[in-house]
């Protein structure tokens, strides 16, 4: 009987509670709700134009449980405010479905904005969803693209972000009015986030920039503004003290990222190395120890993050390094007089750095492979710094070796560097066949921190994964251009070292945080054929594979690629 009277009770009470949801709801049960989903994106890029307003459109895609007909809903779209004590207020900004928004050159401010759907049915709900709107000052969000067309160096863009991206062939043109003004045959395109001086303003505040090299000059300029920094001439004032007027630019490297590396060149075949303040004010690069003096032809050059810079020697079939060169006390404060001032006096003709080294050997654990004698059938294709899974890092030099026909890698070891290093300098040696139908003459290879030690290399119109994790290298096709007559002429990813992200919430410094995910997207530059070419850009997976949720971009419309890179504005 005691069981009886807990049920009845039991059923009571249950019914009572359904009876008082029904009353705060009306008569209708639960599944007569008509819920509303609105989807919008999290943030809406929009590209500011330098001098006219530009307008952004926000479109929702509304879905309904127990409707089709969207007549019987209403719109308001609000945007958020701040008032003089700083707390935010909605202002009504549109009633139609789709609300478009005015952006001014001046607004660079994210924007957060809000729907409010109201439903008119007699059960009828009021829905809400908010979304960002992110200014993109014209090229802080860029591919940039270094072509040769008609004899002369031409800078395109990629400018903005995803399929928003903007293809322009002659940026530079376009933005300043003339054609970039630098001679010679384009060798290569090198961005940099972060050139100035880690310390900020008080020393030189860093931004992005873009060096377009030629084999008669180089062109430092903002990546925003695309004024000029440096002149060449002014980067190597030392030739000029010495009256050197033979200028012959090869190759230039910068890393300016924690910890900072410095910036080193070579000008007809001598190397010359500048403190990473953004003044580049360069000095003779010369051999550590006068022992070990000997002439070189360094053609490659890679960073080792806290270490230096790995050199290749092709006359020496050898590698090389650089210690860091961070001159902040001294060095940042002689540059600044002699840069913002013009003090002659604060510049040191008779200054040297002493840094250039032979690699050597850790006398506790052998090198794998001599750094002194790599054997003269190597041909060198590129060298990349890799972090691997382990926290451990170095850079990987990928050879083709015309005695065997096959691709060799050799793995530089930051670990072994150091008086108490318990590792290998030169760690290892790894070789794979190149695919069927891929010529060495036209493989590019790249790396990125993310994927530890291995590399991603191009040919022909696919780009394949090598993995070195393992004893034999296992080789894995990533993407295949669906044209075999389109060839794949380059490889970089948007930032291979380091990610970047931000605060969800600009205004909300604990809102969430988003990573831009830029060592994820791998780009590729694709030659067409008759002096067409394009950019592609695909987001990859944790494990390295193409992200099937994420769309393949292609930009076309510029002519004959010579390289190219990403940069951004991150402060």
């Amino acid at each position: 009987m005691k069981r009886f009277i807990n049920i009845a009770v039991f059923c009571l009470v249950g019914w009572l509670l359904l009876s008082g949801c029904y009353d705060d709801k009306g008569s209708y049960d639960y599944q007569d709700i008509n819920e509303l989903i609105i989807d919008l994106p999290t943030i809406v890029s929009v590209r500011l134009d330098k001098k006219e307003a530009v307008s952004v459109k926000i479109e929702p895609k509304l879905s309904q449980t127990l409707e089709e007909s969207e007549a019987r809903l209403t719109y308001m779209w609000e945007k958020e405010k701040k008032n003089n004590v700083g707390l935010s207020e909605w202002i009504p900004c549109g009633e139609e479905k789709v609300c478009e928004l005015l952006f001014q050159p001046a607004d660079v401010n994210s924007l957060s904005v809000r729907l409010r759907v109201q439903d008119h049915r007699e059960d009828g709900s009021e829905w809400y969803k908010q979304t960002t709107v992110k200014p993109i000052v014209p090229y802080s969000r860029s591919w940039f693209v270094l072509q040769y067309n008609e004899g002369k160096c031409v800078l395109g863009a990629v400018d903005g972000e995803g399929s928003g991206g903007v293809v322009i062939p002659d940026a530079y043109k376009l933005d300043v009015g003339k054609d970039l003004p630098i001679g010679g045959t384009p060798k290569y395109l090198l961005t940099d986030w972060m050139y100035g001086s880690s310390q900020g303003a008080i020393v030189n505040k860093q931004k992005p920039v873009v060096f377009v090299g030629t084999d008669q000059d180089v062109y430092l300029m903002d990546a925003i503004s695309f004024e000029q920094v440096w002149t060449y001439r002014e980067m190597l004032h030392i030739k000029k003290v010495q009256h050197d007027e033979n200028f012959v630019p090869e190759w230039l490297a910068t890393y300016t990222y924690e910890p900072v590396l410095g910036e080193i060149l070579s000008d007809n075949g001598k190397l010359y190395m500048a403190n990473a303040d953004g003044y580049a004010v360069y000095y003779p690069l010369k051999w550590e120890n006068d022992a070990d003096a000997s002439e070189f032809k360094i053609t490659r050059v890679a960073p080792l993050r806290s270490i230096g810079f790995i050199l290749y020697d092709e006359q020496n079939y050898r590698f090389l390094k650089t210690g860091i060169y961070n001159d902040f006390m001294e060095g940042y404060m002689y540059n600044q007089y002699f840069r913002k001032y013009g003090v002659e006096d604060y510049f040191k003709p008779s200054k040297t750095v002493r840094k250039l080294a032979r690699i050597g050997e850790n006398p506790r654990v052998k090198n794998v492979f001599d750094p002194d004698n790599i054997g003269d059938d190597k041909e060198m294709i590129n060298m990349n710094m890799y972090y691997d899974v382990d926290g451990s890092y170095g850079v990987l030099a990928t050879f083709f070796s015309t005695s065997d026909r096959k691709i060799h890698v050799y793995d530089l070891n930051a670990a072994g560097f150091g008086e108490e290093a318990k590792e290998a300098i030169c760690a290892g040696e790894y070789t794979f066949d190149l695919p069927g139908g891929m010529s060495v003459n036209e493989v590019s290879v790249t790396t990125c921190y993310l994927y530890g030690k291995a590399v991603f290399f191009a040919g022909g119109n696919k780009i394949y994964k090598v993995d070195f994790n393992r004893t034999v290298p296992k080789i894995s096709l990533l993407y295949e251009y669906k044209d075999p007559n389109v060839r794949i002429t380059g490889l970089k990813f948007k930032n291979s070292l380091y990610n970047t992200g931000y605060n969800e919430d600009p205004n909300d410094w604990e809102s969430p945080w988003i990573w831009n995910d830029f060592p994820y997207c791998l780009g590729a530059s694709l030659d067409y054929g008759g002096n067409e070419g394009g950019i592609l850009e695909m987001k990859l997976t944790t494990a390295a594979e193409v992200d099937p949720d994420s769309e393949i971009l292609e930009y076309k419309g510029f002519g004959k690629i010579v390289d190219f890179g990403y940069s951004v504005k991150v402060n």
